[in-house]
């Protein structure tokens, strides 16, 4: 009863009332209107076919196209509100303009830098492919891998992470969808403090519905005064905004321009199982050490200067690493366990934007799947796709890849888990196997292939994380670390259970109703 009044109270819960409660009182004043005068009707009928019109027309997803048109159709003025509010992402002209202006500034850097796509494209001209493609969504390079790190948990991340922390000179610059505090947080934050006392230039960014129920209000605020910058990304407030769902879900860690993390781990206790809610927590991250790392730093402020418009000069925080390996500080047991990484291997990050009209990271995952031939293995928390990758996994199968997805067995959320379950039926049936994590939470998000090419990053394989989010990822080819994300999966697979057409047959027909429901309104969630 307790937790339940707390849920109430908080400022997610409050905040989401009095949103629904505008929106509620926007619609019966609408509707009112248009009962008393016929004109008025008429006006919004006409307004439904015309926006259904334009959504037709518009370069987007069928599916999303098809989910919104019916929407609209079925309650023409309840339809209509909701797209103009969740549709599409618009921000105010002013903040465009500064996200451009600071686009325009890392790209100016980007071509600076030496890529290495000459030499992929003499070895692999369907790797070099895929790295051409990243960089002309994104500007970012293809990089000669230097030292790369895979981590299989939570627990090995954060004791890799606290180490590094402690060696920054320069910067620290963090930006996580969830912060909490507790061991992990705390721990970290202790680390910023010290380094904050040396000198040290540290920034936070937080997502504010992702960390709502785990910060207290105003917490961006409370720890900037403490001596540590911190933006709350796209503030949760009751008002009706049209990027409202437009969150930030990366997950970085970058310091001194030399060493970065990413992956599917936040800054949460849940995360390294110091907290136990959906049983055992499986996730992943990366690190890069060399010039790779540099283009998480360029990343990082173009959304701290949507807030701050504090750096125009980015130069200054490339590092020098001199072109040697010695510049990057990590252990020789490490370098001697990867020193076949410089033989033809190569790294790539790339980010994802809900803000135009590319799907960046939906379109790394089809050219994987497109260009598998022998077993493709992916994890994810959520497997609610559109056609094109459903299309894709199951072509690949039926070319004879071996194509393996990993799920959760216990879900964080019902209704997402509900809807991931929906899927199945066409998957499993065009020939792709499924395996649901029996001991608790899959979060790792990794797709794998060949022993050739790879991502590790913060995407889940949903419409929320491909269409709606800000996201970011690291596409490898030939890395020395490719084994070891194999590895990890096939080592998943001993505490899975697949999801057989037999165990999909026994489904009973209610819920196979409820989960076909679901599947049609999932484009919009």
């Amino acid at each position: 009863m307790r937790k339940l009044l707390k849920l109430l109270m908080s400022r997610f819960s409050v905040v989401s009332v009095l949103i629904l409660f505008q929106l509620f009182v926007l619609l019966f004043s609408v509707f009112a209107i248009s009962r008393n005068y016929a004109f008025i009707s008429a006006i919004f009928w006409l307004l439904s076919f015309v926006m259904i019109l334009g959504i037709i027309n518009k370069h987007a997803n069928p599916a999303v196209k098809l989910t919104w048109a019916l929407l609209i159709a079925l309650v023409p003025v309840f339809g209509c509100m909701l797209y103009i509010v969740f549709g599409s992402a618009k921000l105010r002209r002013k903040e465009q303009a500064v996200l451009l202006k600071h686009a325009e500034l890392t790209g100016k850097i980007y071509e600076t830098e030496d890529s290495a796509i000459d030499k992929l494209e003499k070895i692999d001209i369907h790797g070099a492919s895929q790295s051409f493609y990243i960089t002309n969504a994104t500007a970012i390079p293809l990089y000669e891998e230097e030292i790369t790190q895979y981590f299989s948990s939570g627990e090995s991340f954060f004791e890799t992470l606290v180490q590094e922390l402690k060696k920054a000179e320069k910067y620290i610059f963090i930006e996580y969808f969830i912060i909490q505090h507790g061991i992990m947080w705390d721990t970290i934050l202790d680390i910023l403090h010290s380094k904050v006392d040396d000198g040290v230039d540290v920034r936070v960014i937080y997502d504010d519905v992702g960390s709502v129920a785990a910060l207290p209000y105003g917490y961006a605020e409370k720890l900037s005064k403490s001596g540590i910058p911190c933006v709350s990304f796209n503030p949760y407030r009751p008002a009706l905004r049209t990027i409202l769902h437009n969150r930030d879900h990366r997950k970085i860690c970058v310091i001194d321009g030399r060493t970065a993390f990413t992956g599917g781990i936040n800054l949460a206790d849940e995360y390294i199982n110091c907290v136990n809610r959906f049983g055992h927590w499986k996730d992943s991250a990366i690190m890069l050490k060399g010039r790779a790392a540099f283009c998480f730093t360029l990343a990082f402020l173009e959304l701290w200067n949507l807030y701050r418009n504090s750096d125009s000069d980015y130069n200054v925080f490339r590092p020098d690493l001199g072109g040697a390996a010695s510049a990057v500080s990590t252990s020789s047991a490490f370098l001697a366990n990867h020193a076949d990484s410089k033989a033809c291997a190569f790294v790539q990050p790339y980010i994802d934007s809900p803000l135009d009209d590319e799907l960046t990271g939906e379109q790394v995952f089809l050219n994987i799947i497109n260009q598998s031939a022998e077993y493709l293995y992916i994890t994810t928390p959520y497997l609610i796709i559109d056609n094109e990758l459903s299309t894709a996994l199951c072509l690949a199968a039926k070319r004879n890849v071996d194509v393996r997805i990993i799920t959760p067995f216990i879900p964080d959320k019902w209704l997402v888990h509900e809807m991931t379950r929906s899927y199945y039926y066409e998957l499993v049936a065009g020939g792709v196997r499924i395996y649901e994590y029996t001991p608790g939470f899959m979060h790792a998000k990794n797709m794998v292939s060949d022993d050739l090419t790879a991502t590790v990053g913060t995407f889940n394989m949903d419409y929320r994380s491909l269409y709606h989010h800000f996201e970011c990822g690291v596409w490898l080819y030939n890395s020395s670390v490719i084994k070891d994300i194999k590895t990890d999966f096939l080592k998943t697979l001993d505490v899975c259970r697949e999801i057989t057409p037999e165990y999909l047959d026994q489904t009973n027909v209610a819920k196979r109703l409820v989960r076909s429901l679901f599947k049609i309104f999932a484009p919009l969630l």
